[in-house]
């Protein structure tokens, strides 16, 4: 099977996958990489409200196949009866 890589930056940071990891078809990395993704955008704090996480799967010889971006922003509704507070966790 091939063997396909998980690069991921969030803003400035960059991970670089060195193990990767063995799948039937791209296909199957594509839904990996987007499950990736999505458990990061999860863990994303509320503050600052914008956030951008890439994953890039790339081929063994590092070549990038797919690139999957998710971005997020955070809003939060300003109800009149109450003042404006940050985001707590």
């Amino acid at each position: 099977m091939p063997r396909y890589f998980f690069d991921i930056r969030e803003g400035l940071g960059f991970r670089p996958d060195r193990a990767g990891e063995e799948f039937e078809d791209l296909g199957s990395a594509k839904a990996h990489a987007v499950g990736l993704a999505g458990e990061i955008a999860k863990a994303m704090p509320l503050e600052p409200s914008n956030h951008v996480v890439i994953v890039e799967v790339c081929n063994e010889s590092k070549e990038r196949l797919i690139t999957v971006t998710v971005s997020l922003w955070f809003e939060r509704a300003q109800v009149e009866d109450q003042p404006a507070q940050p985001w707590s966790a």
